[in-house]
C-alpha cells in the first residue's frame, strides 16, 4: 500500500509516495562534518550554466554541459537554482561527495561532485546540532526540507520553496527519513544521502522528477515533534 512520503502543505506539493524500496539495511556510512554557516550564495539559474544559452535546451543537455566543465554543481534549496562551482563549500558538511551548507541569507543548498557514484549506505551528518526533544520512532514531525536529486542534481521538491514547513508522521515516509531521523533534535539540521534503495527503488512516483534507483540527498531542518 503507498504512502505519501511528506504531507501535502499546498498545491504545489509534490505528491511522492512510499514505494516498493526492494531490500532495506541499517547500514550507515560514516561523515566527515565541518561545521558553519557561510558559503557562497549561488548565483546564477541552470539556464545560465556553460553552453546552455539555447532556451530550449533540455536540462540533461544543461547537465551534461556542467559536468564537462566543473567539477563541482550547488543548488539552492530555495530557488531551485543550479550552478557550477569548483569547489564544495569549505564550510559545509559533507558526506562523501555530497557538502550541504546554510548560506548567508538563511537558505541552504547542496553541492554535489559531478562524477558522483550511487551511495550504497545510508549517510547522516548534523550540519547543526539541535538542543530539544530527540525523534523516535512512530513521532509526528514538522519540519522544513529540500530534496535533490544526486543523478540528475536538480531540486525535486522543498518546503523552503513553498514558504510552508510540512507536517507528517514518520512511519508514513521512506525508509531512509525512517532510519534517517531518529534521534535528531529539535532546532537541529540534518543532511541525509539516501540510496536508491531506502527511498523508492526502481519505481519512483511518476512525474516526482526522481529517476529508477537514484541516490536521493536531503536538507532537514526539525522544527517540532508531536
Amino acid at each position: 500500500m503507498n504512502k505519501p512520503l511528506l504531507a501535502a502543505t499546498c498545491a504545489a506539493a509534490l505528491a511522492l509516495t512510499l514505494a516498493a524500496c526492494g531490500q532495506q539495511t541499517d547500514d550507515r556510512v560514516s561523515a566527515s562534518a565541518t561545521s558553519g554557516a557561510s558559503a557562497p550564495a549561488t548565483a546564477a539559474p541552470s539556464a545560465s550554466a556553460p553552453a546552455a544559452s539555447a532556451p530550449a535546451a533540455s536540462a540533461s543537455a544543461i547537465r551534461s554541459s556542467i559536468a564537462a566543465s566543473t567539477p563541482f554543481v550547488t543548488v539552492d534549496c530555495t530557488s531551485g537554482q543550479v550552478s557550477p562551482t569548483d569547489q564544495p563549500s569549505p564550510n559545509g558538511t559533507t558526506i562523501g561527495p555530497v557538502t550541504g551548507v546554510i548560506q548567508p541569507n538563511g537558505a541552504p543548498a547542496i553541492t554535489v561532485a559531478t562524477d558522483a557514484q550511487p551511495a550504497t549506505e545510508l549517510g547522516i551528518a548534523d550540519m547543526k546540532p539541535g538542543s530539544g526533544p530527540a525523534v523516535k520512532a512512530g513521532d509526528t514531525l514538522t519540519v522544513n526540507y529540500c530534496g535533490v536529486g544526486l543523478g540528475g542534481k536538480t531540486l525535486f521538491d522543498s518546503s523552503y520553496s513553498r514558504g510552508t514547513p510540512a507536517t507528517f508522521p514518520l512511519d508514513g515516509v521512506i525508509a531512509g527519513w525512517q532510519q534517517g531521523m531518529v534521534g535528531m533534535q529539535v532546532g537541529g539540521t540534518r543532511l541525509l544521502v539516501i540510496p536508491g534503495a531506502l527511498a523508492y527503488g526502481a519505481n519512483p512516483p511518476q512525474g516526482s522528477g526522481i529517476g529508477p534507483n537514484e541516490t536521493l540527498i536531503f536538507i532537514v531542518e526539525l522544527q517540532s515533534i508531536s
